[in-house]
Formats: structure tokens, C-alpha cells, sequence
């Protein structure tokens, strides 16, 4: 079978088949002000310390976790990794993970690599778990962690109030794991909610240090990666 992949190409070609990429996505953010409880729930007030990506092609999955003291790398990086016809999916993605990256991305002054149409009930880029559980806040709302659980995706293996503190301490290993498991979570609530077969994980990631400078984002996702 024909098969090409470029983890910065448009499209898999599968069997001579284009089909668009499915990209879960999470960021774990932190207050700018150590003595602000809730400044890591605002761009203007917090900032991402951690992006996880999680990308099916159609044929496997790739994990990309990237943490970073510097910022504007991060977001860089993220924005080179998807492709223009990546739907992206995560669990109230729309209202705060895209929203705070967008938002993130005005202060720091970086141009998004693509347009992400986040318009309610039309967006044909974006898959929202929380939104399409909800069918867009017509019922109650369900956590990550309770609609994991409840749909036997698993669950939460800690509390975003901690990020906080593992950021203080420098820990960016243990934000990733952190943030890894809740991209897995957020994968299987939507393979769930769409009827999908849900694509075998890495038997195996390796934590690495790179310099971006000459780093190539092909490496990159075979990589759980520290840009530090």
C-alpha cells in the first residue's frame, strides 16, 4: 500500500487516498503572577507551559508533547506541526485551549501557521467533546475526567491546580506525563462519541532535549520532546 507521511504535509496519502488528519490537543497553562489563583484560566493573565498533540492519520497515531520555559517557542512549534486541514479535537477546546493559544499568539506576536474556524455549531475544523456531549449547552456539562470515566476512556491521573506548582519546581517531565494522559483521555472520548476505532498508542516515549534550532519537527513526533 502507498503510503506517505510528512508530519508537516496537508494530508496522508493512504492507497492513493487523501484523508485530513484528526489532532487532539491540550495545554497546560500556569498564572504569571505566582500569587494569582486564577491567572492561569486567562491569556492576559497566564501562559502555556505545555502543549500535547495527538495525531491520527488513519493508519497510527503520533504523540507529541512539548513543554518550554520560553513561550513564543512553544506556540511556534505548535503552529509548525499542524496542517492546514488538521481537524482539531479536544475537550472544551473551543472555549479555552484554541481561545488562549490564539490569544497567546496575539501577545507574543506570532502568525498562525493556518486559520482555525472556531464559529459555534458551523466550525468544520474543530471538534469540541465537551460541545458535542452537551449538543452546545443544552444539558449539563461534563468534565474530562467524568466522561472519561463514565465512558470507560479512562481517566485524569491528577489536577491542572498542580501544574502550578510542578512548574515551580521546574518539573517539566512530570507536566508532560500529565498532559499526555489527558490528550489520551480526549482521544478516546472522541473516538467514542464518533464511532471510530481508537489507533494503538506508542508501546514507548522518550524524553529528549533538543535545540530547535536544528531540530526537525519529523523528529519531533516520534518524540516526547523538552525544548529547553
Amino acid at each position: 500500500m502507498d503510503r506517505r507521511t510528512d508530519i508537516r504535509d496537508q494530508r496522508t496519502v493512504v492507497g492513493g487516498v487523501q484523508r485530513s488528519r484528526v489532532v487532539v490537543v491540550d495545554i497546560e497553562t500556569v498564572a504569571l503572577d505566582t500569587n494569582d489563583d486564577r491567572g492561569a484560566l486567562d491569556a492576559l493573565t497566564g501562559r502555556i507551559v505545555c502543549i500535547g498533540m495527538l495525531i491520527d492519520d488513519g493508519q497510527i497515531v503520533t504523540e507529541i508533547t512539548l513543554a518550554d520555559e520560553d513561550e513564543r517557542r512553544l506556540i511556534t512549534e505548535f503552529w509548525r506541526t499542524i496542517a492546514p486541514s488538521d481537524v482539531l479535537v479536544g475537550h472544551n477546546i473551543l472555549d479555552f485551549d484554541l481561545r488562549f493559544l490564539r490569544q497567546r499568539s496575539w501577545i507574543l506576536g506570532i502568525e498562525p501557521s493556518r486559520k482555525v474556524d472556531t464559529r459555534k455549531y458551523y466550525s468544520g475544523d474543530v471538534v469540541d467533546t465537551l460541545q458535542l456531549w452537551t449538543n452546545w449547552g443544552n444539558k449539563k456539562g461534563a468534565t474530562l475526567d467524568a466522561l472519561g470515566v463514565a465512558l470507560g476512556c479512562g481517566g485524569k491521573t491528577g489536577s491542572g491546580a498542580n501544574v502550578a506548582k510542578m512548574w515551580a519546581e521546574q518539573n517539566l517531565d512530570a507536566i508532560k506525563a500529565y498532559c499526555r494522559q489527558d490528550v489520551r483521555v480526549a482521544y478516546q472520548i472522541f473516538c467514542r462519541l464518533t464511532y471510530r476505532e481508537p489507533k494503538q498508542f506508542p508501546s514507548e516515549m522518550q524524553s529528549v532535549s533538543v535545540a530547535p534550532a536544528v531540530a526537525d519537527i519529523a523528529e519531533l513526533a516520534k518524540e516526547d520532546v523538552c525544548l529547553a
